[in-house]
């Protein structure tokens, strides 16, 4: 069985059926939810005392490679919570981002081989059965995922907008599965990933996230400039069909005028145009602490202050980039382009052991950092979890690659 077979499982089974269950487990959480303090908290926590307990009770250590991606950002996280106006909030906050970095060197630390990739693969690949077959009523019962904007498809998911990148992240697994010289699989699991990039698409399409929309483009088209041109024309084709369907038609013309006229004859902004005014409006807090913000996700607390154009509620920035120079400032912009940017290069300098492989995760990473312009990715913590999984997985298959290779003398 495959549960026997993965080193999270032989690590620690609750981490083990904690990530396979995570993506169904958001309309749990919501009801318990006292507070701001939920179950969802505690996993949180639990994931991060099970990794360190772990490694303490194992007599191991994080990686020089893993510390050298994420030690600069943790740092500055950790300063920004002591700045904060909130720090208790911004603690909870930052918690998530714990859990990435426990849940990436998890599998940087513990995965040793091909198969323990493969285990780590098919974890996620499992992960969608729930969500899937929860979509498939929603498809049946469209009442059940409509809301003032219409039917929005979410599956298990608290937002459409999660749902949606988990969807991407599930296609472009898949898409590895079968591409990758790297890893090999069953028949029967290849025909599996095979059924699960359209069906990803087609949930992905009901979710009406276009920026998902665009990442799930962007894996297919930067493959194929990659290695296989075919897919270039592919997905362009896709794309252009895609354009005859009602809804998607309405979600880019919503784009082509930055105003709407609502039905009290005000006028609207459509949510991109919202966004660009919002992170203009941010951009004189942020000069005032450029070098480390106004504390981890603080955007939201002074929100009132310097948008005018909103009376009541804060928000998020709905970009990452804006979102951690506003809380962490330029210096934790920096640190977090360096982890993207470190795991981008180890890929790229893998790239000729695996072209079609590497070839697929480069477009995956290229693609988060581009979405990070209009999303707050950060807080997507179910999709961020199986993302960071896959990334530190992917990275120790080659950390792996490269010392066999220097050890080697021939």
């Amino acid at each position: 069985m495959i549960i026997r077979k993965s080193p999270l499982y032989i690590f620690s089974p609750v981490i083990y059926l904690l990530l396979l269950t995570r993506a169904s487990l958001d309309p749990i959480l919501k009801m318990t939810d006292f507070g701001g303090i939920s179950f969802g908290a505690l996993l949180n926590l639990a994931v991060i005392v099970f990794f360190f307990g772990g490694l303490l009770q194992n007599r191991g250590s994080i990686p020089a490679s893993v510390l050298k991606l994420w030690a600069g950002f943790l740092v500055v996280g950790l300063i920004s919570i002591v700045i904060s106006p909130t720090p208790v909030t911004s603690f909870r906050s930052f918690v998530s981002v714990l859990t990435y970095f426990a849940i990436f060197s998890l599998a940087y630390t513990f995965v040793r081989s091909r198969e323990d990739l493969e285990s780590i693969i098919k974890l996620i690949i499992y992960s969608s059965s729930i969500p899937f077959a929860v979509s498939i009523v929603q498809f049946a019962f469209p009442e059940t995922s409509t809301t003032r904007h219409g039917f929005r498809l979410h599956g298990t998911f608290s937002h459409p907008n999660i749902y949606a990148f988990y969807l991407v992240l599930i296609a472009a697994v898949s898409f590895y599965s079968i591409k990758s010289n790297t890893v090999f699989f069953s028949k029967r699991f290849i025909r599996l990933c095979t059924a699960l990039i359209p069906l990803s698409a087609t949930c992905l399409i009901a979710t009406q996230t276009r920026s998902a929309w665009v990442a799930f483009f962007a894996i297919f088209f930067i493959y194929g400039v990659l290695y296989e041109r075919k897919y270039v024309v592919l997905v362009c084709c896709i794309g252009v069909l895609a354009l005859f369907l009602p809804f998607v038609q309405d979600r880019i013309a919503d784009l082509a005028s930055d105003s709407q006229i609502t039905d009290s004859g005000g006028e609207k902004l459509n949510s991109y145009a919202w966004r660009k005014v919002v992170w203009l409006s941010s951009w004189e807090f942020i000069q005032n602490k450029i070098f480390f913000g106004h504390g981890y996700n603080t955007f939201a607390y002074y929100f009132l202050d310097f948008f005018t154009m909103e009376e009541s509620h804060g928000f998020d920035a709905h970009n990452a980039y804006v979102q951690i120079a506003f809380d962490m400032g330029f210096v934790g912009l920096f640190f977090y382009l360096v982890l993207l940017v470190g795991i981008l290069l180890k890929h790229l300098k893998g790239f000729a052991k695996d072209p079609k492989g590497n070839s697929v995760l480069l477009a995956l990473i290229s693609s988060y950092m581009v979405v990070c312009y209009s999303d707050n990715i950060l807080f997507y913590l179910s999709y961020c979890w199986y993302l960071w999984l896959l990334l530190g997985a992917s990275c120790a298959m080659l950390e792996k690659r490269v010392k066999k290779k220097i050890t080697s003398p021939y």
